[in-house]
């Protein structure tokens, strides 16, 4: 059995995920959140409508990320609010502080965890096939996207490598499977993983996903933008994500309890299997080939 994706091969320079709840240092993940990917999918479809049947098709992303060396950049965070600056300086016309001339508005140190040299491969399924010609043809005209090509932070550049459509196997041979631990990537849950019982032994993957290591993580994929009050008044719009509960994993594959691999997507070509996680709706089973 196998099921065709779109594979992005990408290269970046530096990346930095933030760990939402991590303050100083900004700390960042070692894979992109499915959030981040669906952003920049939609700025290489470059079209409202489109991205519109990206997200309401059945979308399953699955992605592996791996990268050099970790660095700390020091930096600061900038508040251009009139109140930050007078809560800051004492006044509007001022902007020294000690005896040094800064920059308006309040301004705080802080230091960012950044990966470096990053390699990821994204597979995108997704319900309608036209979509991922769409996203494979577009990689390579700028002219379509709605900004230059980034995964994260805009100055983190994202580097195409190649696009291509390929097949990812169902496989439990430890041959397509030895490099399972070269690679960081989301493992979903049984609940929210894509070909669970259509491709992959439900029972099988459960037991798969409570013997593996990596710490349990809710990771953002899509927002829909809500309405909130602050402090009785009418306030503003936010993004609402959902959240796809998962494992971060990068480890080898351990036995199931029959002393058995078990049997998952894979990339022949890596020789690594592939967690893919359904974004937009449960109900996915997948297209085979």
């Amino acid at each position: 059995m196998s099921v065709d994706v779109l594979k992005l091969e990408i290269s970046m320079p530096n990346a930095h995920f933030r760990i939402i709840h991590s303050s100083e240092p900004q700390k960042t993940y070692p894979v992109p959140p499915y959030s981040t990917v669906i952003g920049f999918l939609a700025n290489v479809l470059g079209d409202k409508e489109q991205i519109e049947v990206m997200l309401e098709g059945d979308l399953v992303l699955g992605i592996l990320s791996q990268h050099d060396y970790i660095t700390r950049e020091y930096t600061w965070l900038r508040n251009l609010l009139p109140s930050a600056h007078t809560n800051r300086y004492g006044s509007s016309n001022n902007r020294t502080w000690q005896e040094v001339s800064e920059h308006i508005g309040g301004q705080s140190p802080v230091s960012i965890e950044v990966l470096n040299d990053v390699h990821l491969v994204l597979y995108i399924y997704h319900s309608d096939y036209a979509l991922l010609k769409m996203l494979q043809q577009n990689i390579t005209a700028p002219e379509s996207w709605y900004s230059h090509l980034h995964l994260g932070r805009a100055e983190d550049w994202v580097i195409v490598n190649s696009a291509s459509m390929v097949s990812l196997i169902v496989s439990n041979n430890p041959a397509d499977l030895r490099n399972s631990n070269q690679y960081f990537q989301w493992m979903p849950e049984p609940a929210s993983a894509f070909g669970i019982g259509s491709y992959i032994n439900e029972k099988h993957y459960g037991e798969l996903y409570q013997k593996i290591q990596g710490p349990a993580t809710l990771v953002t994929s899509k927002y829909e933008l809500i309405r909130v009050p602050y402090q009785g008044k009418e306030g503003g719009i936010i993004r609402n994500f959902r959240h796809v509960p998962t494992r971060l994993f990068c480890s080898s594959i351990p036995f199931l309890s029959d002393f058995t691999l078990p049997a998952v997507f894979a990339d022949s070509e890596l020789n690594v299997p592939i967690y893919m996680a359904n974004i937009a709706r449960n109900n996915c089973s997948g297209r085979g080939g």
